[in-house]
């Protein structure tokens, strides 16, 4: 099973030599993560433009940070011996992300022995919010 406090403590520090090989297709550890605490997470993403349609980065690039971040939330309170699985995701965008440095928040809500709670926030480099998430992720145990 994994080692999430490792897992995170590479990530952390940049290592991603280990990474899935849909971490590196994706480029999803282009951001910087700069908060790490039990049940929070925090990480600044710089905006590529590869990953733009004509005017903004593209929704679905954008869930699947969302996802990442929730992920990484979770990743700070799980055991060793527990894995887990996104079951549910819902996306509330309230403004286009455009370019500059986008903050990831993801914070765990509640947890229980079969599943979490997980909400993301990503805010602009002007400090206005971006977009809202919220995770379901089944706890997989042993």
């Amino acid at each position: 099973m994994p080692s999430w406090g490792n897992i995170l403590k590479r990530i952390e520090a940049g290592e991603m030599e280990k990474a899935p090989p849909h971490v590196t297709a994706l480029n999803l550890y282009a951001g910087k993560l700069t908060v790490l605490e039990p049940g929070r997470i925090r990480y600044d993403w710089p905006v590529d433009p590869a990953y733009m349609n004509p005017v903004a980065v593209f929704g679905g690039y954008l869930a699947t940070l969302a996802d990442q971040t929730c992920s990484f939330a979770l990743m700070t309170l799980l055991k060793d011996d527990q894995n887990f699985t996104t079951s549910d995701l819902q996306m509330h965008f309230f403004r286009p992300v455009t370019s500059g440095i986008l903050a990831c928040e993801g914070h765990v809500v509640n947890v229980s022995k079969t599943q979490a709670y997980v909400e993301a926030t990503f805010t602009n480099a002007e400090g206005k919010l971006a977009l809202k998430a919220r995770a379901v992720e089944r706890i997989i145990p042993a």
